[in-house]
């Protein structure tokens, strides 16, 4: 894996929060995602990505006690990566995303997938 450290940080630092999705369950993600998974977050932020501002956040409807259950994230990276990488940051596997939507971005980049061991569980 080749990162450009400081375009993908550019790229973070530059994305505003109107280009996020603004649906409740994403917001209850931006809002949470970083107090609740500190070591995801750290791994995140090591390679330049801001565990706040994810590419897309995949969840499941919410239960009728509040609970949402997140089934993955993914995050844009400037840089190149073999399809077969494989990482792990406490209770999540990051791996190339083999599957996105269209980032829109031209210059070189990879779409990384966080993938919770177990069901990631947020409350309103």
């Amino acid at each position: 894996m080749k990162i450009d450290l400081v375009k993908t940080r550019e790229y973070y630092n530059l994305l505003c929060s109107d280009r996020l999705c603004d649906c409740d369950y994403c917001k209850l993600y931006y809002l949470k995602a970083r107090k609740e998974f500190p070591e995801l977050a750290a791994w995140l932020e090591k390679y330049g990505v801001d565990i706040e501002k994810p590419f897309e956040v995949m969840s499941i409807d919410p239960a009728e006690n509040g609970i949402i259950e997140y089934i993955g994230m993914q995050y844009i990276v400037y840089g190149t990566c073999s399809k077969d990488i494989s990482f792990k940051a406490g209770n999540f596997d990051i791996r190339a995303a083999h599957s996105h939507p269209s980032t829109g971005i031209s210059e070189e980049h990879f779409v990384i997938e966080v993938l919770p061991m177990n069901l990631v569980r947020l409350s309103f």
